[in-house]
């Protein structure tokens, strides 16, 4: 798993913009109108809903980091199940730490071994994958344990099993289990891992996809909720992130309560429910007209994704979409999610992906050479280093600018460390651009577009 890695960057040019917004003065770069009024024609539309359509088809046929769930055969052999669990369940032989320090003992990775639970005894011959919409952000796990480990006692805030997490409504499908049916091992979309059962709701194969295929309204505020509605706690103030995509009832009627509440300023979706079997219901909930969704995804423009990117600005770094928050490739995943745009969910993944225009960067080059090579950036292009993602935002004096969720290491005494997402120039970043690897361009270009 390749996620943000670490930087040595100078904060000087973040102090001024920071400095000016406290004083009263305009934020400026801290801003998405400011970068959208550089940027050439901002509201023209780069991909209509077909083209997005065929980009996420191509996605999924080529890249091996994603699975099309509908394409999932019927059933998978024991060895396919044991392999594919092995692959992602793995128990790091390198020094763990628990939260309070102590070390991660061998009995502390037999367990975890153990809970696995992939001995040829446990698994039949043939699996028929189980079908489940999550009804809950739900974290996805590397091993079935909420217990959080570290590389080392000062370093509590990445959690070495923490994956991602799975939205409200994801469809998934579970091929295996831990003994005492608590953990599922989950095939996603955009991932594998395992997940807490209690976070699914498990139904018929047409009925999940269905429902999937159905989905419209397209969360597009950083973060939203639900009424609260305490008829059916169920649905009731139920949090959704950016991208998050729902059923709507655009049928129901205006004068029917939902939950015991009126329907009349709020949109009414529908959200999976487990009931007290673990079996799938779907429900009817409400969206307030004041949270952030549209009918579909956002217009691919790049206005828009500026506006998404900038959502962010300021929350907390979480990796594996951790803390309630994201990580650097979970935070272009999430803004490109809202304009319909499928990605892989790892930098490393997105950075090699067959499916997405790259440009890699040999590690020869000249900083001249790749000082070009940025220079032709446009908003919205994506800028890799091993381990890091970073977007484009626009161009001025300094250079290209940057909009990424990133997390600093132990910043010296008295100095300030990012972690979460900020806005500064790719120089201050990486001041000779040795760093980057790869650039990739996920909105396509039009011939009158210039930087």
């Amino acid at each position: 798993m390749t996620r943000c890695g670490w930087w040595t960057w100078c904060p000087v040019a973040l102090v001024v913009i920071v400095a000016a917004a406290a004083d009263g003065r305009s934020a400026g770069p801290l801003e998405a109108a400011h970068w959208i009024a550089r940027c050439p024609e901002p509201d023209r539309v780069v991909a209509d809903a077909t083209a997005i359509a065929a980009f996420n088809r191509g996605l999924l046929a080529d890249d091996p980091t994603l699975t099309d769930l509908a394409a999932l055969p019927t059933a998978m052999t024991r060895d396919a199940v044991a392999d594919r669990v092995r692959r992602r369940s793995t128990v790091p032989d390198r020094p763990l730490v628990f939260g309070d320090g102590t070390p991660a003992d061998d009995a502390a990775r037999r367990r975890w071994s153990q809970a696995i639970n992939v001995d040829d005894a446990v698994i039949p011959a043939t699996v028929e994958p189980r079908f489940a919409l999550v009804v809950r952000r739900a974290a996805v796990r590397r091993l079935p344990t909420r217990e959080r480990v570290h590389a080392s006692a000062a370093d509590t805030d990445i959690d070495q099993f923490q994956e991602t997490a799975f939205f409200p409504g994801a469809p998934v499908a579970a091929i295996h289990a831990t003994a005492d049916g608590h953990w599922q091992f989950v095939i996603g979309t955009t991932y594998d891992g395992w997940i807490e059962s209690e976070a699914l709701a498990f139904g018929p194969r047409a009925d999940v996809l269905g429902y999937a295929a159905r989905a419209s309204r397209v969360i597009t505020a950083a973060r939203a909720s639900t009424v609260f509605t305490p008829d059916l706690p169920a649905v009731s103030a139920i949090t959704l992130d950016m991208g998050t995509t729902l059923p709507e009832r655009a049928d129901w009627p205006a004068a029917e309560a939902v939950n015991g509440q009126s329907a009349a300023a709020a949109t009414v979706v529908e959200l999976p429910v487990r009931d007290p079997a673990g079996s799938l219901r779907i429900a009817p909930a409400l969206l307030p007209l004041s949270a952030g969704s549209h009918a579909g995804p956002l217009p691919a423009t790049r206005a828009n994704l500026l506006r998404q990117a900038f959502a962010f600005l300021g929350e907390r770094y979480g990796w594996g979409h951790d803390f309630e928050g994201r990580d650097c490739s979970g935070f272009v995943g999430d803004v490109y999610k809202s304009l319909g745009f499928l990605l892989p969910r790892n930098t490393g993944d997105q950075q090699v992906s067959p499916g997405l225009d790259r440009t890699p960067l040999p590690p020869e080059w000249p900083r001249e050479r790749r000082m070009a090579a940025v220079a032709a950036l446009r908003p919205g292009d994506l800028a890799y280093s091993r381990r890091h993602v970073m977007m484009v935002v626009g161009h001025d004096e300094a250079g290209p600018w940057v909009i990424h969720d990133t997390r600093e290491g132990r910043p010296a005494k008295g100095a300030a460390a990012a972690n979460g997402v900020i806005v500064q120039p790719l120089l201050a970043v990486d001041p000779s651009l040795a760093s980057l690897t790869t650039l990739v361009r996920i909105l396509p270009s039009n011939p009158t577009e210039a930087p």
